[in-house]
C-alpha cells in the first residue's frame, strides 16, 4: 500500500517518467546492496535472510520485501527537500547534499527504531555475530546512512531534469506534501505501540523512544517548515 501511495504521490509530483526512475533506483540500489551485504558483508556487515520468512529469495535477498527502499527513501526524500528547500526549483550544489543528509539521518533513525525488533525478536534477517545494539552491529546502521544519501543524491539530479521540473516547477499547496510527511510518522506508530500492545522489553522501548523522541524529529521539522512560513508575522512589542 505504501508502494502504491508513493508512486502516485511521486507521480503528482515530477510526473510518471521520473517516478519510474526514481522507483527503480531506490528499489533496485537497496536490493543490490544487500546481495553484496549478504553474500560479501558489503556496507551492513555479516547477516543473511532465512529461507521464506521474508519471501523469496534471489541471490540471497527477497526482492520483494527490498520494496519498502521506495517509499522509505522517498518521503524521507521529501521531507528533506521541504526543510532544506526546493519543492518546486531545482536543487543543486550544497543543498543537494543537505537534502541527501536529510534523508540519510531520517531513514536511518527509523531502522534504529525498527531492526532489533524485526531481526533479533522476529528473524525476518538474522545477525549471527550480533551487534552492539541489541544484536544489531553499528556498521548496518552506517551502512544505511550511506546507501540512503547516495541514492537521495541520484534521485535529486532525476527531479533536477528537464522532463522532471515540467511537473515539479507547478505551485502546489503545503497539504499537497503533507502525506509523505504523515506516512513517516505512520511507519513510526508501530514502533511508539510495541511496549503497549506487546510487551515492555528493553528492545521494544528503546525502539518506542526513538520513535517518539528521535524520529519525530525530522517529521516535525518539516511539518514546522511546511506550515511556519505560511504563518502570519506578528511585531514584538
Amino acid at each position: 500500500m505504501a508502494v502504491v501511495l508513493c508512486l502516485i504521490h511521486c507521480s503528482m509530483w515530477a510526473g510518471w517518467p521520473s517516478t519510474f526512475k526514481i522507483f527503480l533506483v531506490t528499489w533496485l540500489t537497496g536490493y543490490f546492496t544487500e546481495v553484496l551485504g549478504v553474500n560479501f558483508q558489503f556496507l551492513y556487515g555479516l547477516y543473511y535472510y532465512p529461507d521464506v520468512i521474508s519471501g523469496p529469495l534471489l541471490l540471497g535477498v527477497p526482492p520483494m520485501a527490498m520494496l519498502i527502499y521506495f517509499p522509505l527513501g522517498y518521503i524521507c526524500f521529501i521531507m528533506g527537500r521541504v526543510v532544506v528547500g526546493g519543492l518546486s526549483t531545482q536543487v543543486t550544489g550544497l543543498r543537494l547534499i543537505g537534502v541527501a543528509i536529510f534523508a540519510a539521518l531520517a531513514m536511518t533513525t527509523h531502522d534504529f527504531s525498527n531492526d532489533p525488533f524485526q531481526s533479533t525478536v522476529r528473524g525476518l534477517w538474522v545477525w549471527p555475530n550480533g551487534g552492539a545494539y541489541f544484536g544489531v552491529p553499528l556498521q548496518n546502521f552506517i551502512g544505511w546512512f550511506v546507501l540512503t544519501g547516495f541514492f537521495s543524491i541520484i534521485v535529486g539530479l532525476i527531479a533536477n531534469s528537464a522532463s522532471a521540473m515540467k511537473y515539479i516547477s507547478a505551485p502546489k499547496t503545503p497539504n499537497f506534501y503533507l502525506p509523505a510527511i504523515l506516512l513517516y510518522i505512520l511507519f513510526e506508530l508501530p514502533q511508539m505501540l510495541r511496549p503497549i500492545l506487546l510487551d515492555p522489553t528493553p528492545i521494544n522501548l528503546a525502539g518506542s523512544g526513538i520513535a517518539m523522541f528521535a524520529t519525530t524529529i525530522p517529521a516535525v521539522a518539516a511539518l514546522l517548515v511546511l506550515y511556519g512560513q505560511k504563518a502570519p508575522r506578528h511585531d514584538h512589542q
